[in-house]
């Protein structure tokens, strides 16, 4: 599933009571595997998630041009973002209140993906597996228009480094607009979630043998 959209409409104050709920439910999830719901509850009252979910707007409110030009984001990078905010507003409580690392970590990387869903975001169990590297790559590159490649170098080039080159003949309005509408392809035509290697392996791929060999970076 990709979070990118959920998590521009809450920037925007757009999300549903459901989406709301949502985001709610998987901050508390993960504050009681990290063992700090009372800490929060003495310091901050029994209605503290509300503070933190005014916190993670404001966080992504900040960040939300970062978000928008992002091709996906998958249940790690959403939970990555819940896990900061809330470290965030637990270094706000005085040094006496700390407790062990090995406590407050979640127990495995399985427990992060144990925190509840609501039945509008739950997985499902899909026939297709998830692609690995050199499979979603090919996917990629066949949903892809050779026209498109410009763009997404210059895109996934300033995902991974400074200094990135605009293609040269296309206004930075015009830039961002084919992005959008290339952004829009994948959402309406990628037949499965690829998991984060997967991404990375076609971004490191794509690149190298695209966008440094023909030269768009």
């Amino acid at each position: 599933m990709d979070y990118r959209e959920l998590l521009i409409r809450f920037a925007e104050g757009r999300e549903t009571p459901q989406e709301r709920e949502f985001i709610k439910n998987s901050i508390a999830k993960f504050i009681r595997q990290t063992g700090r719901d009372e800490i929060f509850r003495r310091n901050w009252g029994d209605d503290y998630l509300e503070d933190i979910l005014s916190e993670l707007r404001a966080r992504l409110i900040v960040h939300k041009r970062a978000l928008e030009e992002k091709i996906f984001i998958n249940w790690q990078y959403f939970l990555n973002i819940v896990r900061s905010c809330v470290d965030k507003f637990y270094s706000r409580i005085r040094p006496s209140e700390e407790i062990p690392y090995d406590v407050a970590k979640p127990k495995t990387e399985h427990d992060d993906r144990n925190i509840e869903e609501t039945n509008i975001f739950a997985y499902e169990e899909r026939i297709e597996e998830k692609a690995e590297g050199p499979k979603f790559y090919e996917v990629m590159i066949k949903l892809m228009d050779e026209k498109d490649y410009p763009v997404v170098c210059y895109y996934l080039c300033k995902e991974v480094q400074k200094g990135c080159t605009k293609p040269k003949g296309i206004s930075q309005a015009n830039l961002y607009k084919r992005w959008e509408r290339f952004k829009k392809k994948l959402k309406d035509h990628l037949p499965y979630e690829p998991s984060a290697d997967a991404v990375k392996y076609f971004i490191d791929r794509f690149l190298s043998e695209i966008c440094k060999r023909q030269g768009y970076i």
